[in-house]
């Protein structure tokens, strides 16, 4: 979404409200998929009207948007989980955690801060659950397979890298990007393409009647998977690499000239 549907003011704008809409009437099926815990995503769904289920946490689980029953869902192990802490804590980078519906984090900062203040403005059943842990490590062993995800962020380049290097030594996971200053750590395997995937198989819908559209390195296995894959001309160059088409970007109703271009013929 961010990047994406969204624009820089974390806004949809009515042109893509229409072209969903429309799109919807058409029969067809609109997806968020999100790094976003399900919450944070599923505000965003019920602005563009979509009953369809939300992939979240880059394709780590996936909801029923109407009632919040789990379709599918792949959880850290323990021993993983910890493990990535350790990296975490060892390199000194801020980190937060997606566990179920909550984010965990040893102190506000970067997201976690941004979604602070943003649910003061917010209904309670829209506000991301934030829990401030004293000691990530003893939280983790409290709640062992809860872990989906975990997300690194810094406004520090070689911070970032040299702890993503220590990251991708470990086997057990995959590591994605979703900003210029993050990388995410799920369950090998987990990915929004391969989220996507589950869903085609539950609708009977082939990849080749499928859209995703995308900005960043996360949204690549979703272009691999679909049968058009569109990345956003503000998105990184590894997107644009992957997509085999580049709409306007998010701040000219890219995703609506792509609906209106791909599935209302409208140009």
């Amino acid at each position: 979404m961010d990047g994406t549907l969204l624009n820089m003011d974390k806004e949809i704008s009515d042109r893509n409200k229409e072209a969903i809409f429309l799109a919807m009437q058409k029969g067809v099926k609109v997806v968020i998929c999100s790094g976003r815990v399900y919450t944070g995503a599923r505000l965003y769904a019920k602005q563009i009207g979509s009953r369809d289920p939300i992939i979240a946490c880059n394709g780590a689980i996936i909801t029923e948007r109407l009632d919040g029953d789990i379709i599918y869902s792949d959880y850290m192990d323990l021993e993983v989980s910890l493990k990535v802490n350790h990296i975490c804590k060892q390199q000194g980078v801020y980190f937060h955690v997606y566990a179920g519906d909550t984010m965990l984090t040893e102190k506000l900062g970067f997201t976690s801060k941004k979604y602070f203040e943003k649910n003061k403005f917010l209904p309670p059943e829209d506000r991301v659950d934030i829990e401030v842990v004293g000691d990530m490590q003893e939280k983790l062993k409290s709640i062992p397979g809860k872990v989906l995800k975990f997300v690194i962020v810094s406004d520090d380049p070689r911070q970032l890298r040299k702890t993503r290097m220590e990251m991708e030594k470990l086997e057990e996971v995959d590591i994605m990007s979703s900003n210029f200053d993050n990388f995410e750590v799920m369950n090998k395997g987990v990915s929004k393409g391969a989220a996507l995937e589950k869903l085609s198989l539950i609708y009977e819908i082939p990849p080749e009647q499928m859209i995703a559209i995308g900005d960043n390195e996360n949204d690549v296995s979703m272009f691999e998977y679909a049968g058009l894959g569109i990345a956003m001309d503000n998105g990184e160059a590894v997107a644009k690499a992957a997509a085999k088409y580049i709409t306007a970007g998010n701040d000219d109703d890219g995703v609506a000239q792509a609906i209106e271009k791909f599935v209302l013929a409208k140009g």
